[in-house]
């Protein structure tokens, strides 16, 4: 069963109903499709790039902002507990009063803590269970918020090591050692146009730039709508072009003469090695003949495959007990 059809459940038993009108926003909107709900009413809320595209482009009205007031609220849970917290309390912010907010989840999501949390600050109409899942619903009866502590989760904040980030962005907390191992490596070796791949909140892009005085530009491509946003309030250099989109998606071939990346290798919480494939694939696409790509990725990913059929040199120039700097050139 998808998450979608999950979703329906309670629709489909007559438990809760859609308002007669008003808009629907569906928060970390799913690319399933929402086939069910009139499409004239319904806003997909989603910061990540592919899938924001994918519903623009199926039609929906589809944004990177919680709607000032809806009618209805949906929330998609995701891996982050404190994000999942803040979307719940920014859909109750947003939802108008009477209305009914609907969460939906994965236990390996963390949805029953969510709802046991949830039931300790507002009472809980209804719950159903499948899929290894669990959808649960509210509706609106307090002027005040009380989920409001922890909403500010989703709004940037100084981590551990001073640079902001938010809920939900990768390694949020502090920096993330295999950028802290690259980014030495990169020093001094960086001129002309340069692109960071899956630029995260920044920092590798913020030591690139630090470091390589003959970088003349730097894009930072980014999926996650909130991670850019954090950069863009991390790096204060004039070379820095913040670009919000997929970084598997080359538009701009043959152009770059260095591309640096700390590649993500899953989505969930299993290792999906092919969305490292995928960046070393576009950095062969986006890079000069004379073009260099300089890479961390952790050791026990098999890379070498994908690495030597898009490059004429491959060498790895460092290597931890968790980590592999890889350095190719002469691309395909």
């Amino acid at each position: 069963m998808s998450t979608v059809n999950r979703l329906m459940l309670p629709f489909n038993e007559g438990t809760i109903a859609l308002p007669d009108s008003g808009t629907i926003a569906v928060l970390r909107a799913k690319t399933e499709g929402y086939g069910d709900f009139p499409k004239d009413r319904l806003v997909c809320v989603q910061g990540f790039y592919p899938t924001f595209q994918f519903l623009q482009s199926s039609g929906y009205r589809t944004t990177t902002e919680i709607p000032d007031s809806v009618a209805f609220g949906i929330v998609h849970l995701t891996k982050a507990k404190d994000e999942n917290r803040a979307l719940l309390a920014r859909a109750y912010d947003a939802l108008e009063d009477g209305g009914t907010l609907v969460v939906d989840g994965a236990k390996t999501e963390g949805v029953e803590s969510l709802m046991k949390a949830a039931k300790k600050l507002h009472t809980v109409d209804g719950q159903l269970s499948k899929a290894h899942g669990k959808v649960f619903w509210l509706t609106k009866t307090a002027r005040d918020n009380p989920f409001s502590e922890w909403a500010s989760a989703l709004s940037p904040s100084p981590n551990m090591d001073g640079y902001m980030t938010a809920a939900g962005v990768f390694s949020a907390e502090g920096i993330d050692q295999g950028s802290a191992e690259l980014a030495p490596v990169i020093a001094g070796k960086l001129k002309g146009r340069v692109a960071d791949l899956g630029a995260g909140w920044g920092w590798l892009a913020q030591q690139a730039l630090e470091s390589n005085p003959a970088i003349e530009s730097l894009d930072l491509i980014e999926a996650e709508h909130l991670a850019l946003h954090c950069a863009e309030r991390n790096l204060n250099d004039p070379r820095a072009r913040f670009v919000w989109g997929d970084a598997r998606e080359v538009t701009a071939k043959r152009s770059y003469d260095a591309v640096i990346s700390n590649p993500p290798f899953h989505t969930g919480r299993k290792a999906e090695p092919a969305l490292g494939r995928a960046f070393i694939a576009a950095a062969r696409d986006m890079l000069k003949p004379s073009g260099h790509l300089y890479l961390v990725a952790n050791r026990q990913l098999a890379y070498e495959a994908t690495l030597n059929e898009c490059f004429g040199r491959v060498d790895v120039v460092n290597q931890s007990s968790r980590y592999k700097i890889i350095h190719a050139r002469k691309p395909k």
